[in-house]
């Protein structure tokens, strides 16, 4: 009896060897498309974290302060901000000073002065849309708001949509109240 070879496709199906080559080809594209992918969410990750760092410092600096802050400390802020995130891309940021007044329970704005393209100064209606973000407070007593916007562009289209960063910092003032006589008031 003579026995017959197996048939080409089995020989196929049990070959264990391989083109280095044809696999490079299939898995490199896979493996760029990985790194880059990596680098864009890492990159997204830590523009997030420079900004909230950076409103944190914006809002520390000015509750430091003893004497009036002006409009153009104010600008300085913004262009510290915009230094620290080290953006190419537009930010904003609104400074506000919050009081808590008993006799109307309510919180009022004593004045807010808005930086960057599209800033607008918080007014009190504004205000009640983050009702639930501020402190329980005594009569008389004021807190700082500073809020921040940075734009993320991500380099690569992986999945990471362009969007913005938002940031609402409450910090109350170390000393007294941080005035601001020449700033709009609400």
């Amino acid at each position: 009896m003579s026995r017959v070879g197996p048939t080409p496709l089995r020989r196929f199906a049990k070959d264990d060897q391989g083109s280095v080559i044809t696999e490079t080809v299939i898995i490199f594209p896979l493996l760029i498309w990985a790194y880059i992918a990596l680098f864009v969410y890492w990159d997204a990750y830590r523009t997030e974290n420079t900004a909230v760092k950076a409103s944190y410092t914006i809002a520390d600096q000015i509750t430091r302060e003893v004497m009036d802050i002006t409009p153009a400390y104010i600008t300085g802020l913004q262009s510290t901000f915009q230094y620290l995130v080290d953006s190419t891309l537009e930010s904003t940021i609104v400074v506000s000073s919050i009081e808590w007044d008993e006799a109307t329970q309510q919180y009022d704005v004593l004045y807010s002065e808005a930086r960057g393209l599209g800033a607008v100064r918080m007014t009190d209606a504004m205000l009640q849309t983050h009702l639930d973000e501020l402190p329980n407070m005594s009569d008389g007593d004021t807190v700082i708001v500073v809020q921040t916007t940075t734009r993320y562009v991500p380099l690569f289209q992986v999945g990471v949509p362009t969007f913005t960063y938002g940031q609402f910092i409450v910090t109350r003032p170390r000393g007294g109240k941080v005035t601001c006589p020449t700033c709009a008031l609400s």
